[in-house]
């Protein structure tokens, strides 16, 4: 999955739809990939598991910016 925070307009519908993966950072609050599921340390892209992927996918097809893209491999 990629949050391009530049597209982001801070509605954080992917805070409500996936809270475990979805993080607001500060100084400007927009959401990033929490940690856990951080691919090489980037808050912009990451892996998630398939227990979360429904709703990841949820918050993607809700992002008023489009902002949010998941894939599968």
């Amino acid at each position: 999955m990629r949050i391009d925070r530049r597209k982001c307009v801070v509605a954080h519908f992917c805070l409500f739809y996936a809270p475990t993966v979805f993080i607001p950072l500060l100084p400007e609050g927009k959401p990033g990939i929490a940690e856990q599921f951080r691919l090489d340390s980037g808050v912009e892209e990451g892996i998630v598991p398939d227990s979360l992927y429904d709703s990841v996918k949820e918050a993607e097809r809700n992002c008023p910016s489009g902002a949010i893209k998941v894939y599968r491999e």
